[in-house]
């Protein structure tokens, strides 16, 4: 069934609002309680915070103001609206949820580990419906259309600064774990962005006709002929090209074991993957 673009659009701003409460939620449940720190202008909101006692949320719209402007004059204006949106909601829930301790922890590893999880997945849905909680992303952003410098590398050397500046404000440990913090939202980022891994395969057999057959008819996916020839021997020969998931790839490689034991097979990741079968083109 296909959403009306008003639906859409009020989904849309729903969804990072939701997502929003999620990160603030995150911050003030496990991040704050561990004494960690974080990266770009949260990560200095939370410095304001441990050393003058400044509300979190507040200091962390003050501080992105000058961003918005940035934003406004370099970038998509409607990109602006949304991360405006979503940031109002986060800043509120920081200093609503200020004394909230959803899990009595005191292992500071846990603490860095779901801070990590729950930012990654309030994260990818901010960002599956366009928006974003400011900060940092704007900044590097701007280099990228500017300088063609890519984002990831602006982001990090920015991220590493406040990194050093919270290890000598609140110590090694505290600094090293927030690296941990990091890495986690990292990692869940790209998994809920990109989804498991499909597996991207390419065989080059004899028997290519007999080998489609199998793949057709034992894992029920499609496959494609590419027209190749061999460098010794100068043969024409077909490239069969398919795409399965994970789960899939063990009977792959058990039929062309047993459909021709000579053939070449290359087994590459592919993060996404859309068509039928996988992520629909909607």
């Amino acid at each position: 069934m296909k959403l009306t673009k008003r639906v859409r659009s009020m989904l849309g701003i729903t969804s990072i609002a939701i997502g929003a409460i999620i990160a603030a939620y995150g911050v003030q449940g496990f991040i704050v309680p561990s004494g960690l720190g974080g990266g770009g202008v949260g990560g200095i909101a939370l410095l304001f915070y441990y050393t003058l006692k400044l509300p979190i949320g507040l200091m962390t719209f003050l501080l992105n103001i000058p961003l918005f402007v940035l934003a406004w004059r370099e970038v998509n204006r409607k990109f602006v609206f949304k991360t405006i949106w979503g940031l109002a909601f986060f800043s509120l829930a920081l200093d609503l949820f200020k004394y909230l301790q959803p899990i009595a922890n005191n292992d500071i590893f846990l603490g860095a580990l779901y801070g990590g999880v729950i930012s990654g997945i309030s994260s990818s849905i901010i960002f599956h419906f366009g928006g974003s909680l400011g900060g940092t992303d704007i900044v590097s952003k701007v280099i990228q259309r500017k300088y063609g410098v890519p984002m990831g590398t602006s982001a990090l050397a920015i991220n590493g600064v406040i990194i050093m500046i919270s290890w000598a404000i609140l110590g090694s440990k505290a600094a090293l774990y927030t690296l941990v913090t990091l890495f986690v939202y990292g990692r869940v980022l790209d998994l809920i962005q990109s989804g498991v891994p499909s597996k991207s395969i390419t065989i080059i057999s004899d028997r290519s006709e007999a080998l489609v057959s199998r793949i057709m008819v034992d894992l029920g996916r499609g496959a494609t002929f590419l027209q190749g020839r061999g460098a010794y021997s100068c043969e024409p020969k077909d490239v069969i090209i398919c795409v399965v998931s994970l789960p899939e790839i063990g009977r792959l490689k058990q039929a062309v074991r047993e459909v021709d034991p000579q053939a070449f097979m290359i087994v590459q990741n592919a993060g996404e993957v859309f068509g039928t079968g996988f992520i629909s083109n909607d």
